[in-house]
């Protein structure tokens, strides 16, 4: 039986809810800012700023939980953030390459 216990190395350290509920209230929110955009028959830039502005705000989002989880070295929150972060990078550039695409189309 180990008495000694590092700091920040329980099992039993909460889920960091908090990440999870900001990261779906900015999908949410830019769906709606999407569709807002799309129902008022704005550019296609406007669109990929709204796209590449939630990109930065989930980017931050990321990096703060990977950063706590560099402080409580629990390898399922860095493997969060880093996936989190590739699927994010993804979305951006395949929107933004669609966008441009559909722009080049229609011109």
């Amino acid at each position: 039986m180990n008495l000694y216990q590092e700091p920040g190395s329980s099992s039993d350290a909460p889920f960091p809810w908090r990440y999870v509920g900001a990261f779906f209230i900015c999908v949410a929110l830019t769906g709606l800012a999407l569709l807002v955009a799309l129902g008022l028959h704005l550019p296609g830039t406007v669109m990929v700023f709204i796209v590449l502005a939630m990109a930065l705000i989930q980017v931050i989002l990321q990096l703060t939980l990977l950063l706590h989880a560099s402080f409580s070295d629990e390898r399922w929150m860095r493997g969060a953030a880093l996936a989190g972060g590739t699927f994010i990078a993804i979305v951006v550039i395949g929107f933004t390459y669609l966008v441009m695409t559909f722009n080049s189309g229609v011109s």
